[in-house]
């Protein structure tokens, strides 16, 4: 019988405790003997007892903290193995039984944390080589092996295994052979969950590495900001140190290779070579050294029909294996088969065959990611080796909570058979109908992503094939030209097309369909101004305004023989002698979509590539902007006079632009000295018909902006809106090159920020934040051997001020606020 003494570490009532006192009571059943009661403290909660029993203070806490009551028999003593057993059984009946599900999944910051440090501890302790080795032969009969592909972060799957074949024991021993972690909402869960059964009986679970288990995936794929949205960068830090200790291959027995990608390129390569890898490192994307070059194809590579070794479209270091190299990597190692993961099987089912049935592909997330309804599956050996494999379909997280509490009505431990079979089948009769909307979403945001990125490229290729010059080309061409641009095979671009509505007998309008693909920038209300779009084009404007010039000087800035026509090319020049604050990328999306409005017209087709100045310029201002002078806003006089040539201006900028223009050549001697003196704004308005009676020269104070005691033609345009009147917006396409250019290159910028802050809160401070754009500019600069930088400076700090609240940056908010976005109509 076993003693408890003052100061033991014991469980009480499951719970870790410490025995503070031990106080002898009267027994009211026996005289003779005293009634033994012990009085405990928890480690890690808090009590229920203020020290009073059956109305009698026994015992006085310290502090008035909260202590236990309890007799010999409630108090077991305290071992690792136990409360870890007790810790699972709370967190897998959790899982299960809780109705409100995903408002407990976020488990407590320290007990998490205590996990990751303990499992660190004993990976570190027990994991000495790449190859882990498991010798069934040494097991007891009844011990069965259930070796599991991806599940990546569906929880629900999980779970639903563990219902199926039991959860993780020394006789019941699972291999989650990598891609955990990423697309799913729950890995987080997974792990702890998967952790705790490892702590308890080290030898019930194995984790093999997968290529997903990476930092840099985990940034790009979900995982990093599933842990920061539940905890911070530490616990992240954690699991990528656990990940880099985790094992990169399973030797069954001599006879079944268990690895996450795939084999080597090198193929003469021995198991023992590999089990003497240096597997700890946190990520490898462009291997080098051989040693990196073998652990990258481990994680990476895919099987292939063809013999040798071949390129992999999953990128230019990745590689396929034939037959022929599985063929001699089996032989060599004395081995029988390969199973491995990594990838969905083509016929949508969990396994899939490869190289005659010596390589095996295994994939677990059923429906994966809710979208490709593929089934899963599970391969168990008994302990002999033989093996069955199942396949399923798992139910949602709510029906495996109605089903466990049935069970528990039932006081049944597994699910029945009868009742296993029923719900599978009617989840896969709930998904004979496949839904495609979320696949199409993937789809359409990684083409956004691309046709952002090379927008400009796009549209000239297009332009050169357009021979009508109509912004309209053959569906054919289009077709090529997406194939091209996103080096993808045997893509439906036709079925796409239609699904896209972008199609109208047999041809495509390029400039409709390239405008509606976006770079979207959704801020968080949190940030301090919203605004940073339309603050990034008031400059495009302002920079022209600040010259002074009158209605024919800022024509003929562009315009320098007074045709009223201007090359592409002249234009571009002019902006970039102006030091217009655009970038030369910016500028070129200036050109392009002044030609797309262009052609939208088909009667006014521009000569030689030639660009009407007057149109152009005449479409820029058309809401009077009350705020330039407050003093003016009740001005009736003023009120009526802007309303009059604001509507002027609205119904008819072009035709009035070109009269003007054509009136200054004809009549610029008359009242010469008198109009010099009142001004360019004067002479404008007067050609507008309006201001042939202006004589209070004061008035013309509410729109001078420049203070120069007269008012421009520019100025007065400035009393007005930057409103677009163009099909094709100049202010959102050069904005969405801004988006595209940030969200292209987050995943770095991330990094560069993570590095840089202090806080482990996702925050970097406003000064920071703008030197790492800054040196990302420059590089992109010449990386992409351009004159000019993507982004302008003036840009990047309209940006750093727009985004900053309390002189930091939420960094990880601000990237998440930009997603790739389709716009099925412009109208």
């Amino acid at each position: 019988m076993e003693n408890y003494n003052i100061e033991d570490v014991v469980m009480i009532y499951g719970h870790k405790a410490i025995i503070e006192s031990i106080q002898n009571v009267e027994n009211v059943k026996s005289e003779i003997q005293p009634n033994k009661i012990y009085v405990g403290k928890y480690v890690n909660k808090k009590g229920y007892s203020d020290g009073t029993y059956r109305k009698k203070k026994i015992y006085t806490p310290q502090n008035d903290e909260l202590v236990i009551l309890c007799s010999y028999n409630s108090i077991k003593p305290y071992n690792e193995e136990e409360s870890a057993c007790t810790m699972i059984q709370k967190m897998f009946r959790g899982y299960q039984g809780r109705k409100s599900f995903h408002s407990f999944i976020i488990l407590p910051y320290n007990l998490v944390h205590k996990v990751l440090i303990k499992t660190k501890k004993m990976l570190e302790e027990n994991i000495k080589s790449s190859v882990i080795n498991l010798d069934m032969s040494k097991k007891s009969k009844d011990t069965k092996l259930i070796i599991l592909g991806d599940v990546h972060g569906q929880l629900h799957d999980v779970l639903w295994l563990f219902n199926r074949f039991g959860i993780p024991s020394s006789t019941n021993i699972y291999i989650f052979n990598g891609d955990i972690a990423d697309r799913g909402e729950n890995a987080t869960e997974i792990f702890i969950l998967l952790f705790i059964f490892k702590l308890s009986c080290n030898d019930s679970v194995i984790i093999n590495r997968g290529n997903h288990e990476c930092s840099y995936m985990n940034e790009v794929y979900g995982f990093y900001n599933e842990v920061l949205s539940k905890y911070d960068n530490t616990i992240f830090d954690l699991f990528q140190n656990i990940f880099e200790l985790l094992g990169l291959a399973v030797n069954v027995q001599n006879q079944i290779f268990v690895v996450h990608g795939g084999l080597s390129r090198y193929q003469d390569i021995t198991l023992k070579e590999i089990d003497e890898l240096d597997r700890k490192k946190q990520e490898i994307l462009h291997p080098e050294q051989y040693e990196d070059i073998v652990i990258f194809d481990l994680l990476w590579s895919d099987p292939q029909k063809k013999e040798g070794i071949g390129g992999n479209a999953r990128g230019n270091n990745c590689i396929t294996f034939g037959p022929d190299v599985t063929e001699m990597f089996l032989k060599n190692n004395n081995l029988d088969i390969l199973i491995r993961s990594h990838q969905v099987p083509k016929t949508l089912k969990g396994i899939e065959s490869h190289h005659e049935g010596k390589c095996i592909t295994l994939f677990s997330a059923s429906n994966y990611c809710n979208k490709i309804k593929n089934l899963g599956a599970a391969i168990i050996f008994n302990q002999d080796l033989t093996f069955e494999v199942q396949e399923y379909m798992s139910p949602s997280l709510e029906v495996i909570r109605e089903t466990f509490e049935e069970n528990q009505k039932l006081r049944e431990k597994v699910l029945h058979c009868s009742k296993i079979v029923e719900l599978e089948k009617n989840e896969q009769k709930n998904n004979n109908k496949l839904s495609t909307e979320g696949l199409m979403n993937d789809i359409i945001n990684c083409l956004s992503t691309i046709i952002c990125n090379e927008k400009n490229s796009l549209w000239n290729n297009l332009y050169k094939q357009d021979k009508d010059k109509k912004g309209v080309v053959h569906i054919n061409i289009w077709k090529e030209e997406l194939g091209k641009l996103s080096k993808a095979k045997k893509v439906p671009w036709i079925y796409l097309c239609r699904k896209l509505k972008m199609i109208e007998d047999y041809h495509v309008n390029y400039n409709n369909i390239l405008s509606r693909f976006k770079i979207n920038y959704a801020p968080n209300e949190k940030f301090l101004n919203t605004e940073w779009k339309n603050e990034c084009f008031e400059h495009l404007y302002e920079a022209l305004l600040k010259a002074d010039l009158s209605l024919r000087e800022t024509l003929m800035v562009f315009d320098k023989n007074l045709d009223g026509k201007v090359s592409f090319a002249e234009f571009e020049q002019v902006l970039r002698d102006l030091n217009i604050d655009l970038s030369n990328e910016q500028i070129r999306i200036l050109v392009r979509l002044i030609n797309s409005n262009s052609l939208c017209n088909n009667t006014n087709l521009q000569e030689n590539d030639k660009i009407d100045v007057a149109e152009f310029i005449g479409k820029m201002r058309v809401c009077y902007r009350l705020s330039i002078n407050k003093d003016y806003v009740n001005n009736e006089k003023i009120q009526k006079l802007i309303e009059t040539i604001g509507k002027h201006i609205l119904s008819d900028s072009a035709d009035t632009a070109n009269y003007h223009y054509k009136f200054y050549e004809e009549n610029n001697e008359r009242h010469n000295s008198e109009r010099r003196k009142r001004s360019s704004v004067i002479k404008s308005v007067a050609l507008f018909q309006k201001f042939k009676n202006y004589d209070n020269f004061g008035n013309a104070k509410s729109i001078d902006i420049t203070k120069s005691s007269k008012i421009n033609f520019l100025e007065f345009l400035q009393a007005f809106y930057v409103v677009n009147k163009s099909k094709y917006s100049y202010v959102d396409e050069i904005w969405c090159h801004i988006c595209t250019v940030i969200y292209e290159n987050k995943v770095a910028l991330k990094k560069c920020m993570k590095y840089l802050e202090d806080t482990m809160q996702g925050k970097i401070t406003s000064i920071h934040f703008r030197y790492i754009l800054l040196e990302l500019n420059k590089i992109l600069q010449e990386h992409n051997f351009e004159m000019n930088k993507p982004l302008t400076d003036e840009q990047i700090d309209l940006l750093a001020y727009t985004v900053e609240t309390d002189d930091k940056v939420d960094y990880v908010e601000f990237f998440n606020s930009f997603k790739p976005t389709y716009i099925y109509s412009n109208n």
